[in-house]
């Protein structure tokens, strides 16, 4: 019997050590986890306000004209929203990383491998639609859509909007209406007064003069 005790004592050693190497690998997982998620809290913030999206030269006209808006703190009544409050869908945690990563990933090749200066802002401007997400709208403005006081009214003018019945033309075809579709100047006080001379106006400009 004696010889049975000590036949096993080591495999309870082993046992024992084994426990505390996955409760090692479980806390430095933990630890690991939650630096990660920190880092990227910070990141997501960091890379979503006008200091950082406003950096880039082609983005001064916008990044000038948010903070005119009331949605840049402009004035007493106004609220800050952040350029990816606009600019990046809302309606899933992953969809908004997806699109961040891929509209960020974007924005860099363009900036350093084209000329921003021949781009027109002026037509990606009509096309406002494609570049704001209502549900980034809906995401502060969640009153409007319950309709709870003091925004009643306001809920009662957008009733044909959340009802899907406000169509405008897009490309010859009748589509439910976006918030920018009505809100053209939201985010972007004056924008077109900020804005370079569309390339192909400068270029008809200057064969008229010749």
């Amino acid at each position: 019997m004696e010889e049975k005790k000590e036949l096993n004592t080591p495999k309870k050693k082993k046992y024992s050590l084994g426990i505390w190497v996955i409760v090692a690998m479980i806390v430095a997982g933990v630890v690991i986890g939650m630096g990660t998620g920190f880092v990227t809290v910070v990141a997501v913030k960091h890379t979503s306000d006008v200091n950082f999206c406003g950096a880039c030269h082609s983005m001064k006209p916008m990044a000038k004209a948010y903070r005119n808006s009331v949605h840049g703190g402009f004035g007493d009544s106004g609220i800050m929203a952040t350029c990816a409050d606009c600019h990046l869908p809302h309606k899933s945690t992953v969809g908004y990383m997806v699109q961040k990563v891929k509209t960020g990933l974007w924005d860099v090749w363009v900036e350093t491998t084209h000329d921003t200066s021949k781009i027109d802002w002026h037509e990606k401007r009509r096309n406002r639609r494609n570049w704001v997400y209502d549900s980034g709208c809906l995401h502060c403005h969640e009153n409007l859509l319950l309709g709870t006081r003091p925004n009643e009214k306001a809920f009662t003018a957008h009733k044909a909007y959340f009802s899907k019945k406000l169509l405008v033309e897009v490309e010859g075809k009748k589509e439910p209406a976006k918030c920018v579709d009505c809100h053209r100047n939201v985010g972007h006080y004056e924008l077109e007064k900020h804005l370079p001379d569309s390339p192909v106006e400068v270029y008809n400009t200057q064969n008229d003069e010749n």
